[in-house]
């Protein structure tokens, strides 16, 4: 993962505020409507002690990333063919501002097509339609501690914050967990496909 933190401005830049944001009440009493773009990470139903969910033998052991989301503007959203687990957790620093993830709202039939792509078309899909988006296709998710997300395979997306200086806010804490990318890159020749919006976005 990586995250874009573009510091020069230009006057004609364009930066549009998302209005479409979800809590975990919202994605609970929703989840069909979101759960082919991420998944809130629930105790499966039935489950009496451990269980794992996923084998990653081709990517290797699962890497870790610490990530401190200081990055309040964006303008790039990124993908993979896996899913990426990304949790909120305590931070030292009080008080601390809000995370979210952010996704464009695609419908399930869009993701499914994409799966069943090869990967070069996957990309060029993926391309053209986020070149088409406004800022009303987008969702945030707004992140509290503890809440795990499992971001889907090929969905969009990215990680801002909201942080307030008045109130003398931090940026806050997150984990990472993805298949190690040093195998995708060295092996299979994989990169990471990063798609610019026609605008920049916050919260």
């Amino acid at each position: 993962m990586i995250l874009h933190n573009w510091s020069v401005k230009k006057v004609s830049e364009k930066v549009n505020n998302i209005k479409f944001i979800i809590r975990l009440k919202d994605y609970i009493e929703n989840e069909e409507n979101f759960k082919h773009l991420f998944e809130i990470q629930l105790a499966p139903p039935g489950l009496k002690n451990f269980k794992p969910r996923f084998n990653f033998d081709k990517g290797g052991t699962l890497l870790v990333g610490d990530l401190v989301l200081n990055i309040e503007e964006e303008q790039y959203l990124e993908s993979h063919p896996f899913p990426e687990w990304v949790v909120q957790l305590i931070s030292k620093e009080k008080p601390i501002g809000k995370p979210y993830l952010i996704v464009p709202n695609l419908p399930n039939r869009f993701i499914s097509k994409l799966n069943k792509m090869n990967y070069i078309k996957r990309i060029s899909k993926i391309e053209e339609m986020i070149n088409s988006l406004t800022a009303d296709d987008l969702i945030a998710f707004e992140y509290q501690i503890g809440v795990n997300i499992k971001i889907n395979a090929n969905v969009p997306h990215t990680f801002i914050a909201k942080i307030a200086p008045e109130k003398h806010e931090k940026p806050p804490y997150l984990q990472v967990y993805e298949p190690n990318l040093k195998i995708f890159n060295e092996v299979l020749k994989f990169k990471t496909p990063y798609y610019k919006l026609p605008f920049k976005i916050r919260i």
